[in-house]
């Protein structure tokens, strides 16, 4: 009985693991248990028949088993192990292009030799600029361009067919990879700084067409022309070439053909300096020493001071000083005033020249005119100056002779009226009446209380011989007021 439980509780799980898997032969088995188990034999039939289909169970589940492993292995949503040969092979999607273009390009390359497959060929490099800032200082006569320098050349060796890399038209490569040539700033300022490109990278073109598009700040040397200080213009140059290859290894050019400095989106303005025009020239020079040729090719940039603030804070001062020194011609022989305007107007003139001396270079070949023109109005306002100590001692000293005659008609004739001497002109006569009578016409003048008052302070009152002295000095400071309103007529002609 016991044997029996067992044999059943075998039979029921060998048909619940076959049931999905056979049937048809799990059926039969069954039915043959259940007639085993119905029939009541004896053992040893039961035994026998059981031990049977024990066996034809095993059978079908291994070759069930197998069926499965060959479907799990076949389906294609499987996770399981697959061909080691299929996923170590890389798909095309996943090889790197531009890195087996690189190393097809860089593999044979040499970086120090010319890019030209016959060694007389020439390497044409063309060269152009673009323009972010610059600035000129006058005292180092130096300037200073901040920009983008543009250059392109073909290499020969850095050609490929696009097609045979994916259509891979372009690659950059790193800024000692590839050859570059030589251009330096032939009339550079820095001696420190022999590498004004930097580390930037090159951009190669399937054609060989290498574009190096490097940021750069340049310090070149200027000639600077103060002559029309503070308004002149200046013309500066930037000279680029090879610095150890001649026209016939390295042949240079303009960038496109641009025969102008362009100037960025960015560009950011001098406060001081306005770029009247900029332009690019190719120029060949011939040395007398060698054969050969050296090209090169220079910017030039015309530069037009922007000077607002130097016209209000120095030439009007200087204007406003001439007329102080000429107005001063006007006022009375006897005034003590007019020394105090002119020897402030000189002191102005003195200043301003010690401001030149620290705000200007020293020039050997030229002196600008605003410093010749402030040093020339010090030199006449300086005779301004003596000229009123002589006309003030001529009208106020006391004297006992009269001025010269011939000195005393010129100023009492034709040029008296000229001058306009009507307050003190007075035709000199023989007899004293005639002057006591032209005297009292000068005291009904506007101005005979300010010469009543120069007489009595001498002590010389009603004194013809001190009004004639008088005369004589206001003749001479009209003279020399017509004298120096055409001077500094002719002065801001010339320097204005």
């Amino acid at each position: 009985m016991k044997l029996s439980r067992s044999l059943y509780f075998l039979f029921f799980a060998s048909f619940v693991i076959d049931s999905g898997f056979s049937q048809d032969n799990s059926i039969d088995s069954g039915e043959k248990v259940k007639k085993l188990k119905s029939s009541k034999k004896d053992t040893k039939d039961q035994k026998k028949l059981l031990q049977k289909a024990k066996v034809k169970l095993l059978k079908t589940d291994t070759k069930d088993d197998k069926v499965v492993k060959t479907i799990v292995q076949t389906t294609p949503t499987s996770t399981t192990t697959q061909d080691p040969a299929v996923t170590d092979a890389p798909t095309p999607e996943e090889i790197n292009w531009r890195d087996k273009l690189r190393s097809h390009l860089l593999t044979p390359y040499k970086k120090n030799v010319h890019p030209v497959k016959n060694h007389l060929d020439t390497v044409r490099v063309d060269l152009g600029m673009a323009l972010i800032h610059l600035n000129l200082d006058e005292m180092k006569s130096v300037l200073e361009v901040d920009g983008w320098m543009r250059l392109n050349w073909t290499d020969e060796y850095l050609r490929w067919d696009p097609q045979e890399f994916k259509n891979l038209s372009q690659i950059h490569f790193g800024p000692e990879e590839i050859w570059k040539p030589d251009i330096q700033l032939y009339n550079n300022a820095d001696g420190n700084n022999l590498q004004h490109y930097g580390s930037t990278h090159f951009l190669v073109f399937h054609t060989g067409v290498v574009l190096w598009v490097p940021p750069a700040k340049f310090r070149s040397f200027c000639k600077i022309d103060l002559r029309l200080w503070p308004q002149e213009a200046q013309s500066c140059k930037l000279k680029f070439g090879s610095w150890t290859s001649h026209g016939s290894q390295i042949d240079l050019g303009l960038f496109h053909n641009m025969s102008s400095v362009e100037r960025l989106n960015f560009y950011t303005e001098n406060k001081e300096w306005d770029v009247l025009s900029s332009y690019a020239t190719r120029n060949t020079n011939k040395y007398a020493s060698v054969p050969e040729t050296y090209p090169d090719v220079t910017f030039t940039f015309i530069l037009q001071r922007s000077s607002p603030a130097y016209r209000a804070a120095i030439i009007l001062p200087c204007l406003i000083t001439m007329l102080l020194v000429v107005s001063s011609f006007l006022l009375p022989p006897s005034a003590g005033e007019k020394l105090t305007v002119n020897c402030i107007s000189f002191l102005v003139c003195i200043l301003f020249l010690l401001y030149f001396q620290t705000a200007l270079p020293a020039m050997s070949d030229h002196i600008p005119l605003i410093v010749l023109f402030y040093s020339n109005t010090g030199a006449l306002v300086g005779i301004a100056i003596v000229l009123n100590i002589c006309c003030i001692s001529l009208a106020r000293e006391r004297r006992y002779s009269g001025p010269p005659k011939w000195l005393r008609n010129f100023f009492s004739g034709f040029m008296g009226r000229i001058l306009c001497l009507s307050n003190y002109y007075h035709q000199v006569s023989d007899t004293h009446q005639r002057l006591i009578v032209e005297m009292d016409d000068i005291h009904e003048s506007p101005e005979s209380d300010q010469t009543d008052r120069d007489l009595n302070a001498h002590g010389q009152a009603g004194s013809g011989v001190m009004r004639d002295w008088i005369l004589v000095a206001a003749g001479i400071e009209r003279f020399f007021f017509l004298i120096y309103t055409i001077a500094f007529a002719l002065v801001s002609s010339v320097y204005m």
